[in-house]
């Protein structure tokens, strides 16, 4: 036992110095093989307070993404008081689906059914708005381009080789890609950058761009469904805290001025004495 640790102990220490040499050699190609040119994103604000746009939102979400996508992460309860709505109204309104209003927004797609159509089950959305970010949402939602290459005939800017299909097609209209020299995992090649617009959809660019703002406003709220109340409270409690730290002082104050006092004076005499 003791010759092959030996044994072993060599070895490594003999392959150590190959190992470094080999990693600090390495040819630029290996070290960038993940290279992937990263398209310019869209930016846009959020703003909670805004009940219309969430509204908004929340119709576009229900009635056009839970076909596919589901919502685990909160309840149809939930959505009353953010858009100020009745349950009533919410089971009216914003449940495309056959479950009742206290239960988890789930797809009505079998999740078999979406492996086999999209090869894939498509993600939930709870927290899509923390993962991603809003603008990276924004951006996807409106740069879905003609691609006759791929299953559902189209790609995304921001998500090459996208399964999901292009399900607002029909309100922006068909886009083509505008491609620029770029890289896609260490490779040279060309690489979309942008859209352009190729058919006319019901609503123009601008209606789409609120449209699609609506839809992540509102899934921005799902992933931070607190974040209002935190606004409101956030003050309050920061007055709290310095009113208690106040007292505290004082209290502190006048026990130690009661106490017999020790052969050193307290801390707080000395800038008497200056």
């Amino acid at each position: 036992m003791q010759e092959t640790g030996k044994i072993l102990r060599r070895l490594v220490a003999g392959s150590l110095p190959v190992l470094l040499a080999g990693a600090l050699t390495a040819p630029p190609a290996m070290a960038g093989s993940t290279k992937t040119t990263e398209p310019p994103l869209r930016h846009m604000t959020v703003d909670l307070s805004n009940t219309t746009t969430l509204r908004d939102g929340a119709m576009e979400v229900m009635h056009r993404c839970v076909a596919c996508h589901s919502i685990q992460g909160t309840r149809f309860t939930a959505l009353a008081k953010p858009l100020g709505l009745t349950d009533k109204e919410v089971a009216r309104f914003l449940n495309p689906t056959t479950r009742r209003v206290p239960e988890t927004i789930v797809s009505s797609m079998p999740r078999g059914l979406a492996e086999k159509f999209f090869h894939k089950a498509p993600p939930d959305l709870t927290v899509v708005a923390k993962r991603r970010g809003v603008n990276w949402l924004y951006t996807y939602l409106t740069s879905f381009y003609a691609d006759p290459s791929r299953p559902t005939g189209t790609n995304n800017v921001v998500f090459y080789n996208v399964a999901m299909p292009d399900v607002f097609a029909g309100l922006q209209g068909l886009q083509s890609p505008v491609k620029e020299m770029g890289w896609r995992f260490g490779s040279r090649q060309e690489v979309a950058v942008g859209v352009k617009p190729l058919t006319k959809g019901t609503m123009s660019r601008q209606q789409f761009d609120k449209t699609a703002r609506d839809i992540v406003s509102f899934l921005y709220y799902l992933a931070h469904p607190h974040q209002q109340e935190r606004l409101t409270l956030g003050p309050w409690i920061l007055g709290l805290l310095g009113l208690f730290s106040t007292l505290s002082y004082l209290l502190y104050k006048v026990y130690w001025m009661r106490v017999v006092p020790p052969e050193r004076p307290r801390w707080w005499s000395y800038w008497r004495r200056r």
